[in-house]
């Protein structure tokens, strides 16, 4: 378990860095969110996300506040997505909440001084149809495990 969550870790920064110019500000697309719905598999794969998510921004220009704070922001937005799995829309949609909710308290407010509300809008729409899409797909593989709870 430790090895897959070190590879998804490293994942999400390779994927994070690759679309580099889309992943960080306030209106962004991080194509990396699609690997967030594996959070309904495992909960060690909270800790994966947290420490990715934690590495990546380490290109962000927002400094301490992605740094830090983003890194527990995503660790608690997969756990919780985790603990709700048996209804994974569900799971999903505050999973995205709770990460966008971050992402406009801390990098862009606290970091860039952006008003809370317009930020958090911006930033769920797009958090929303990534962890959909990224659901999407995996459903098709494994969905029936992941609303009985085997994976």
């Amino acid at each position: 378990m430790i090895a897959l969550g070190g590879m998804l870790a490293a994942a999400y920064v390779v994927v994070t860095l690759a679309f580099a110019p889309l992943s960080y500000g306030p209106l962004q697309f991080r194509v990396s969110e699609m690997l967030k719905p594996l959070a309904l598999f495992h909960p060690a794969f909270a800790i994966a996300f947290g420490v990715g998510n934690g590495i990546a921004n380490f290109a962000s220009p927002f400094g301490f506040y992605d740094w830090f704070f983003m890194a527990f922001v995503d660790a608690g937005a997969a756990l919780l997505c985790w603990w709700l799995r048996r209804w994974p829309w569900l799971a999903l949609a505050v999973q995205a909440v709770v990460i966008s909710a971050g992402v406009a308290m801390f990098p862009l407010g606290m970091g860039a001084g952006l008003p809370f509300l317009p930020t958090f809008i911006a930033v769920l729409i797009p958090e929303l149809v990534l962890l959909f899409v990224g659901y999407a797909v995996i459903w098709r593989k494994y969905g029936a495990e992941i609303v009985r709870g085997n994976r």
